[in-house]
């Protein structure tokens, strides 16, 4: 006798895919909480596990839209345990019970802790600023912000070398196929090598005279300094590392009606004038 074929479950199919999409949103998202700010991994062409940032964002955004889905039609298929949780045990009448009003203060305190920045909620924050500013390396830093979305021209105007000297040795080093109008990201991916070497091909290396260190900025060590992220470093610090004279970003932050001094770390001058991340500042400070 055929044993008959028992019948799709389609409610363990939805739970086996929530659980799939969530581990992989945790995967995902831990891996996009401590990769590096955007102008860094495109410039560097970093990767984990042989997926560059971007690949790693396009992931945690399908798998947060599995989630959701799949998340909403298990509620579906489980709506009358659900509605149970919101019945008072004698009664059976939907009521209000302590467990899920304290699950919705419990979130509201997370909320309000997070938008004011209160720890231990700001700390995570900060946490995950001062991992992606440790990418972010004076002597491998892109010569313009996004600098990869620069057409070759543009890249060597930027650089300040003649365009066909800088094509030439882009030629010399085994690119081929391209204009000075072709895309440096472009470039490099057809290539197969990062905007960051596209741009060390093309502009040739600044000699230095005998006993000289390195020039501010270029090899003296990773923007974290001491190994803390740029939104933890004070102003005076920050000039320090990056070589660039407290008067001029102090000219140059005065002009925008920025107030600070000093002292003051560039995550607390953000904060207290308005700005997101401290990142808003930099460009500002570098007279970018």
């Amino acid at each position: 006798m055929e044993r008959k074929r028992a019948a799709f479950q389609w409610r363990a199919m939805i739970s086996v895919l929530v659980a799939f999409a969530f581990a992989l949103m945790i995967v995902t998202g831990v891996v996009l909480y401590i990769a590096p700010p955007g102008r860094v991994a495109n410039w560097t062409d970093w990767s984990i596990l042989a997926l560059r940032k971007g690949e790693w964002a396009a992931m945690h955004i399908s798998f947060g839209a599995v989630f959701l889905v799949a998340g909403i039609i298990h509620l579906i298929f489980n709506w009358r345990p659900l509605v149970g949780y919101f019945k008072r045990r004698l009664t059976r009448q939907i009521g209000l019970r302590a467990e899920w009003a304290v699950a919705v203060g419990l979130g509201v305190v997370i909320l309000a802790g997070t938008k004011a920045d209160l720890p231990p909620f700001g700390t995570l924050a900060a946490l995950g600023e001062e991992l992606k500013e440790r990418w972010d390396r004076p002597a491998e830093r892109a010569p313009i912000p996004h600098a990869e979305l620069l057409t070759v021209a543009q890249l060597a105007e930027q650089a300040k070398v003649d365009v066909e000297a800088a094509a030439a040795r882009l030629r010399a080093g085994g690119i081929q196929d391209f204009t000075p109008d072709t895309v440096v990201r472009d470039l490099a991916a057809q290539s197969g090598l990062a905007a960051q070497r596209i741009y060390e091909i093309m502009v040739p290396p600044v000699t230095k005279p005998p006993g000289q260190g390195p020039a501010a900025g270029r090899g003296a060590g990773g923007a974290g300094g001491a190994g803390r992220g740029l939104g933890w470093k004070t102003l005076g610090q920050f000039c320090v590392d990056e070589g660039i004279e407290l008067t001029q970003v102090t000219q140059r932050l005065e002009a925008r009606g920025i107030a600070f001094t000093p002292e003051q770390t560039l995550r607390e001058i953000a904060q207290a004038n308005g700005f997101d991340h401290p990142f808003d500042l930099l460009a500002i400070a570098r007279g970018e």
